[in-house]
C-alpha cells in the first residue's frame, strides 16, 4: 500500500515557506457545546462521519504511522508531535518513520494538480487506494460530490479510505453471493469465529495548499489537521459553524482559525468512546448522548 500511494506523488514538488505561528492552545478537561438541538447534533454526526454503504461509523483502531511531505523537518515535527499528543489522548499510538505510513499530510504549492493526478490515477479515490484483493470490495466508495469537492480549489482537502476488520486485525468473514463475495457488515458477529466486525480506517490523505493560507498560525493549523486525521469526516460542505471543519470549504484558509472548538473536541471524543459493534444509527445516538448536555438544547 505504501509503495501505490508513493507512486501517485512522483514528479509532484511540494516547497513550503511557512512561518511558525501562535503557541498550541492547552487542552482542557471540561467543555460544554451550547445552542444546538439533540437533532441537529445527530445530524451533523451522522452526515461528518456515517458511511452509507455499509452502514458503520469508522475510526482509527490501534497505530497509526505519519508520513509527512513538503515542508522543512523543523515544521514536520511540530505536525507530527501534535497529531501524535492528540492522538495519544484518543488512546492511539501515533508514530513516524516507521513501515507502513496510513495517515499522509502534503504540503504543496500544486494542490489542484495533485488532486487532479490523483483522480486521474485513482478514479475511485476512497477505493482507489487499497489494491488488496481481501479488502477492495468492503472499501466504501467515493460518492460523485466527494469528487468533486476533492477537485475543487479548497485550502485543505483530504480523502479517508476504510474497510472492515475483527479483532485480531483479519478480514472479516468472506461469503459467496449471487453477485460475487459478500463481506460481513458491522453488526453481525462471524458465526465461525463468533468475533465482532469492525470498520478500521486504513488511510487518511490531506492536502494543504501552502499558497492558500493566510495568517494561519502554526499551532492552529495543526489543530484543524488533527480533527481531518482522526474524525476522518466527509469531505463536504455545510459542517456545523461550531466546528473547525468549515474552514476547510473556503478556497483560502484564512486565519487566525482558533484552537480546536468543544465541539471538535467532542466529536473525537465520543468517536473514540464508542463500544464496538455499533451501527451507524445506533452509534450516532451514543454519541449524541455522550456529548456534554449543553449541546442538546437551543
Amino acid at each position: 500500500m505504501t509503495r501505490l500511494v508513493r507512486r501517485l506523488f512522483v514528479g509532484v514538488t511540494a516547497v513550503v515557506t511557512l512561518c511558525s505561528g501562535a503557541s498550541r492552545s492547552v487542552a482542557q478537561e471540561n467543555y460544554t457545546v451550547h445552542g444546538m438541538s439533540r437533532d441537529a447534533l445527530e445530524h451533523h454526526i451522522d452526515a461528518e462521519l456515517g458511511e452509507r454503504q455499509f452502514d458503520t461509523m469508522p475510526r482509527w483502531h490501534g497505530g497509526v504511522c505519519v508520513d509527512i511531505h513538503g515542508i522543512q523537518d523543523q515544521f514536520a515535527s511540530t505536525v507530527f508531535e501534535h497529531l501524535q499528543s492528540v492522538g495519544k489522548s484518543l488512546g492511539l499510538q501515533v508514530s513516524r518513520n516507521c513501515r507502513d505510513p496510513r495517515l499522509f499530510v502534503f504540503f504543496t504549492d500544486q494542490s489542484d494538480a495533485l488532486a487532479a493526478k490523483i483522480k486521474q490515477l485513482n478514479p475511485t479515490l476512497f477505493v482507489g487506494l487499497d489494491t488488496s484483493d481481501v479488502f477492495h470490495e468492503n472499501k466504501v466508495a467515493a460518492t460523485p460530490d466527494e469528487i468533486r469537492e476533492f477537485l475543487r480549489p479548497r485550502a485543505v482537502r483530504w480523502l479517508t479510505s476504510s474497510a472492515m476488520r475483527i479483532a485480531d486485525d483479519a478480514p472479516p468473514l468472506v461469503m459467496p453471493a449471487t453477485n460475487g463475495t459478500g463481506f460481513a457488515t458491522q453488526g453481525y458477529a462471524s458465526f465461525l469465529s463468533n468475533e465482532q466486525t469492525r470498520r478500521d480506517i486504513q488511510i487518511v490523505l490531506i492536502i494543504v495548499d501552502i499558497n492558500r493560507l493566510n495568517n494561519e498560525p502554526w499551532g492552529m493549523l495543526n489543530e484543524l489537521l488533527s480533527v481531518v486525521a482522526f474524525a476522518g469526516p466527509h469531505l463536504r460542505t455545510g459542517y456545523d459553524g461550531a466546528s473547525l471543519l468549515r474552514f476547510t470549504e473556503r478556497p483560502v484558509l484564512q486565519g487566525p482559525t482558533g484552537p480546536m472548538t468543544p465541539y471538535d473536541k467532542s466529536l473525537l471524543s465520543a468517536l473514540y468512546a464508542l463500544p464496538e459493534g455499533y451501527s451507524r444509527s445506533d452509534a450516532v445516538d451514543w454519541m449524541a448522548d455522550n456529548f456534554p448536555a449543553a449541546s442538546r438544547s437551543r
